[in-house]
């Protein structure tokens, strides 16, 4: 797969590469220009040749005729005046090349696709202009793509951005249907904002080298100073620099890999249950994290009072605290639920929505 990135066109520019709407135009454009530019060299050259005594639509009209090579009635008589013979014999073929160039160009226009892939390109550009609190995975190399993979297949909402367009093209292949991409460096300022990364809630850099990752997070602090970033660090020494710009989640997938191996072996059945929560869709059990607003009926409620187990069915199997950051597992029914908690829960999508609107609401 690729490496990761993502092009870049400021404003209302592009959101896939910098073939927007405009790039297929020019297709077309530039040999109507190359067109008007022969007739009207055209015009005024029978003009002069004629001392200025045909009118300048006869000398235009001629010009029309002799570049399409239609063949009626001569408006300027050439006779047998050997410079208007070879003029015009001149812009016979350069205007007979013209004509074929632009109507190649136009036929290539709709024939190939070219127009539907414009406005295609537009639609999503509007798309991902409108998006807010969405996803922002920059890179679908082996680690991104399965990232991204996971994210849509879970309905969130994301944008993935790569230097490659190939390795978009198989990424979109694999998931099977359309997303919203950016092609370009993601390093670059102006391809998170084509992204949308300004008002994104999350970013998932997981860039081929540490460093790039480095350089797009620092990038992605300054366009969004609030968002969530998750990092890919292949080394571990690149941990630390990742902390020290504030990044303090970050995965190494080779530890990763070998974490899961091990879990593997002396666990398996745990690994698979943990995994049926993790990455369950549709109706099935899944585990999600839950906050505790302040308006929330939860706020300030014993475990025991608060009614998620009567109203939901969903177990609370960890809280997290929002000053330590420190879990209390398996909590008992006189744990207290404080504002800014996160719960951490198993049930159905169904009843983990449920619960999400009593951490909401105050009913």
């Amino acid at each position: 797969m690729g490496d990761t990135g993502l092009p870049t066109n400021s404003g209302t520019a592009m959101i896939f590469d910098v073939l927007d709407i405009r790039a297929p135009l020019r297709q077309v454009v530039k040999p109507i220009a190359v067109l008007a530019g022969i007739f009207g060299v055209g015009t005024i050259g029978y003009w002069l040749l004629g001392g200025g005594i045909w009118s300048w639509m006869d000398c235009a009209y001629m010009t029309a005729i002799t570049m399409s090579t239609v063949g009626f009635h001569e408006a300027v008589p050439i006779g047998d005046d050997p410079m208007l013979r070879g003029y015009t014999i001149g812009l016979i073929l350069v205007g007979a090349g013209s004509v074929v160039y632009l109507l190649s160009n136009i036929t290539a226009f709709f024939v190939e696709g070219e127009l539907n892939e414009a406005i295609r390109r537009r639609r999503m550009e509007r798309k991902t202009e409108r998006m807010r609190d969405h996803f922002v995975v920059c890179g679908v190399g082996r680690n991104g793509e399965y990232a991204a993979k996971q994210m849509a297949e879970g309905g969130h909402d994301l944008v993935v951005v790569d230097r490659s367009e190939s390795a978009i093209q198989n990424f979109l292949e694999l998931v099977g249907h359309e997303l919203p991409y950016v092609v370009g460096d993601a390093t670059d300022e102006a391809v998170l904002h084509r992204a949308g990364l300004p008002r994104a809630r999350g970013l998932i850099a997981a860039l081929a080298e540490d460093q790039d990752n480095i350089f797009l997070v620092l990038g992605a602090r300054e366009l969004n100073p609030r968002i969530r970033i998750v990092a890919k660090a292949n080394e571990p020494r690149s941990k630390r620099k990742f902390r020290q710009i504030g990044v303090l989640n970050t995965v190494n997938p080779a530890a990763m890999g070998g974490h899961r191996m091990y879990q593997e072996m002396v666990r398996p059945q745990v690994t698979n249950f943990v995994d049926g929560l993790l990455l369950a869709t549709g109706e099935d059990l899944v585990i999600e994290e839950v906050p505790v607003l302040a308006e929330s009926w939860l706020a300030g409620k014993r475990l025991a009072d608060s009614e998620i187990r009567a109203r939901t069915n969903v177990l609370i199997v960890g809280v997290r605290d929002v000053e330590s950051l420190a879990f209390a597992y398996n909590p008992g029914p006189d744990f207290q639920l404080q504002v800014g908690a996160t719960l951490i829960a198993i049930g159905t999508r169904e009843s983990v929505q449920t619960l999400a609107g009593m951490a909401e609401t105050d009913s």
